[in-house]
């Protein structure tokens, strides 16, 4: 009776023991597999790193890959701008890529190698079972600066615009306020429209501030009508037109005068260029997301 009432017992154990295992079956989570989520990032400033307030992308599609594992999926961003690759096999072989748009204004600079050239795809991505693996894709977009030559400002078409207001006063007062200087290295303050006109279309680079001063009264006066935007970031340059109108400002201030052999001569004459490349309509980096399609994947 004892042993019957001992076996009973066992078995009702066992039962229960069986009953709680395959309960918990049911729950139990695999963490077996991986992710890799890919974010894509508008670079305003071109910089390659995702600052505070430069916007995600939706709708850019990415593909992530494995040789090893016989894995290639392709997928759009979301409206975050995130595509989420889940249940991946953990390898140390995945590649991320991103697709290149149609419109050939777009420019990637992340993920980039140590000398600031992109890398698409990005290779050796290693997914570990249970884990995220994050991946970020910065890009820019460039379009034409807006500017007008000196050219302009010195005919008709740029006086119209002078007088917009009904005077000059304004736009006067404006360049006076610059460190224009001209052919001797002297102060100009233009304080009438032919003799700013006259000083625009005999400017030479004899006294490379001069010809620098001719470039920096055309950009102020395009910011000031709205052509181009101050706060647009010059790739070549590395900073936004106001920043080089700054810097253009303040060499003429500091070195007025600057013939051949004169060591901030070159310095100038690289501001110059950037002003110049930027009055003729050079690209620049647009403050907005521009357009982007794709071809069908």
């Amino acid at each position: 009776m004892d042993m019957q009432l001992s076996l009973s017992r066992r078995s009702i154990r066992i039962v229960v023991l069986s009953t709680l295992l395959v309960a918990g079956a049911t729950t139990a989570t695999c963490l077996c597999h991986g992710t890799i989520i890919v974010k894509k990032f508008y670079d305003a400033n071109a910089n390659g790193i995702k600052d505070s307030g430069e916007p995600l992308l939706p709708g850019w599609p990415m593909t992530v890959e494995s040789a090893l594992k016989l894995f290639s999926s392709t997928r759009s961003t979301d409206s975050t701008g995130h595509a989420t690759f889940a249940s991946l096999s953990p390898s140390n072989d995945y590649t991320a890529q991103e697709a290149a748009p149609v419109q050939s204004n777009w420019v990637q600079t992340a993920p980039h190698d140590g000398s600031g050239h992109p890398i698409n795809p990005l290779t050796g991505i290693h997914v570990y079972a249970g884990y995220t693996k994050y991946v970020a894709f910065g890009n820019y977009c460039t379009k034409a600066s807006g500017g007008r030559t000196p050219g302009y400002w010195s005919n008709k078409n740029g006086l119209a615009t002078l007088m917009d207001g009904g005077t000059l006063a304004p736009e006067l007062t404006l360049l006076s306020n610059l460190n224009l200087v001209d052919a001797n290295g002297d102060a100009f303050d233009p304080t009438t429209y032919p003799q700013f006109q006259t000083w625009l279309l005999a400017s030479t680079a004899t006294n490379m501030a001069y010809k620098l001063s001719s470039h920096l009264a055309a950009m102020r006066l395009n910011v000031e009508a709205g052509f181009v935007s101050g706060s647009s970031f010059y790739v070549p340059f590395g900073g936004t037109v106001n920043q080089l109108i700054t810097l253009a400002n303040n060499s003429l201030a500091s070195d007025p005068f600057t013939p051949s052999g004169h060591p901030e001569r070159a310095y100038q004459e690289q501001l110059k260029n950037y002003l110049d490349a930027l009055n003729n309509g050079g690209k620049v980096v647009s403050a907005r997301p521009c357009t982007y399609t794709f071809d069908t994947y």
